[in-house]
């Protein structure tokens, strides 16, 4: 199928590469349907774009919070378990929406939204957890440190 974006231009996409957000992400509930880019061709990036299959300049830039947060913790309720239909841990994926304004050195990081997704039903859900994460932690958390000394 092939799906016209703004930042990519004309992309074939299989249909089983297509994911589900039953609830849409807040703000945005009427757009249900997208797929999962990898940043990179060779899938060793922890970055991803999340392209909205429905409407073509909805795109999300999503990156591996445990790539940058090694001690992030995400702990999924039975609820949300059984909402995206997760049987094995094997098929969860997390990723956090990034803010970019500038360059990537000043990017921030939802941790408190996460987006969680079931790579084999192919159904997702941005869900707000109860730890106390900031929805602007910065990307590179090491530099920054080292910028204040």
């Amino acid at each position: 199928m092939k799906i016209d974006t703004a930042r990519f231009g004309e992309i074939d996409v299989n249909e089983e590469r297509l994911m589900t957000l039953a609830n849409g992400i807040p703000g945005l509930e009427h757009f249900t349907t997208y797929f999962l880019l990898p940043a990179d061709d060779k899938d060793e990036s922890p970055f991803y774009f999340l392209q909205s299959a429905e409407e073509s300049g909805l795109c999300f830039f999503l990156a591996d919070p445990f790539s940058f947060y090694p001690n992030y913790e995400v702990n999924l309720d039975d609820s949300t378990l059984d909402q995206l239909d997760i049987k094995d841990p094997e098929h969860a994926l997390v990723l956090s929406i990034l803010t970019v304004q500038g360059s990537l050195q000043e990017a921030t990081m939802n941790l408190k939204a996460p987006l969680v997704f079931n790579t084999v039903a192919r159904t997702g859900k941005q869900m707000v957890l109860k730890q106390e994460y900031g929805i602007k932690e910065p990307l590179l958390k090491q530099v920054v440190a080292q910028e204040g000394e």
